[in-house]
């Protein structure tokens, strides 16, 4: 079964390996796609979006997995997510991922409804205690929902999945990951599912 994993990071930004590491080992894990999703503020969205975007391009050339450059906007005040995120987009990222309102560190209220009604976000990442208005604002975006891999990141994916459920939100799982060992396998990512429903699968028992 090929793994999905759209949010990881690399030396780019506070990642512990190089971009074409991190792909050699989405390759060897069994990954669809090698995505690259490094951090990205109002200050750094002009550097780094082409550093990815050439980062994914040599890593397709050298290995042949498809590697789709993204960001994860990071540290941005709500009423500026939307400015980042099309900046990124323009500038080449394809996927763009917002750091949601985990409860393992302290954003700033407000981003969670902010990322959910942006246009150019494509998943609200790790988004803690969702509150039903901004999944709803999600699932009229066409925005996913993620489910956490990560450690503290993870701590409130029961709610952000029964949430999901009711509202009817897409939902995704990633790693977050910023070393390779943190990469998702079948298996782990089958773990994480089970964690959470009680089962393999997707879907509530």
């Amino acid at each position: 079964m090929p793994v999905f994993d759209f949010h990881t990071h690399t030396t780019i930004s506070d990642g512990h390996a190089a971009p074409l590491e991190m792909a050699r080992r989405c390759q060897q894990n069994g990954y669809a796609a090698y995505v690259c999703s490094d951090h990205v503020d109002e200050a750094t969205v002009e550097r780094r979006v082409p550093e990815i975007v050439a980062a994914c391009r040599l890593a397709t050339r050298e290995l042949g997995i498809a590697a789709i450059p993204a960001v994860e906007v990071t540290r941005v005040a709500p009423e500026r997510v939307a400015r980042v995120a099309a900046r990124a987009r323009s500038l080449g990222a394809l996927l763009v991922v917002v750091h949601g309102e985990t409860l393992g560190d302290f954003p700033q209220p407000g981003l969670n409804l902010a990322a959910a009604r942006c246009p150019d976000v494509d998943i609200l990442g790790h988004p803690g205690l969702i509150t039903d208005e901004a999944a709803e604002a999600a699932r009229e975006s066409g925005i996913h929902l993620e489910i956490s891999a990560a450690g503290l990141h993870g701590l409130t994916n029961g709610h952000v999945a029964r949430v999901a459920l009711r509202l009817g939100v897409s939902l995704v799982l990633d790693s977050d990951a910023h070393r390779p060992e943190a990469l998702l396998t079948a298996e782990r990512a089958d773990q994480v599912l089970r964690g959470r429903w009680g089962r393999s699968g997707h879907g509530p028992p």
